[in-house]
């Protein structure tokens, strides 16, 4: 009975709330841009290459800013997955860099989090 408070109320640690009931409450916009050596990415060209399901959906048309429910952080979580996936699709790259803006509204300040991650050769 104790882990129905405590188990939603710990998910607000990590800024997420992800296991909170929130019911939509928390909506938003979010934006990914993919850079490999200087070069863009389109991120509806990972999300084809993404297992089918919410990854792939969360990816395409993720070039502009995109109307987001439930998943607050989830992309920001996985920001370097989604390189890894990146330097899979091209085989050629040294690094990798997602960036991910994401805001509450249209007037909203955007919250930008970016990662860079090294390809294997």
């Amino acid at each position: 009975m104790i882990a129905i408070g405590i188990v939603p109320l710990a998910s607000w640690l990590d800024g997420s709330g992800q296991l909170a009931w929130t019911m939509f409450s928390r909506t938003g916009q979010y934006r990914l841009a993919l850079r490999a050596d200087g070069a863009t990415i389109n991120p509806t060209a990972l999300a084809a290459a993404a297992a089918p399901g919410p990854t792939a959906f969360a990816l395409s048309g993720a070039d502009h800013f995109r109307h987001q429910d439930v998943w607050r952080a989830t992309l920001r979580r996985h920001l370097a997955g989604i390189a890894e996936l990146a330097c899979r699709l091209r085989p050629g790259a040294v690094a990798i860099t997602a960036r991910l803006d994401e805001r509450v509204r249209t007037t909203s300040d955007v919250r930008t989090s970016e990662v860079t991650v090294r390809c294997a050769r």
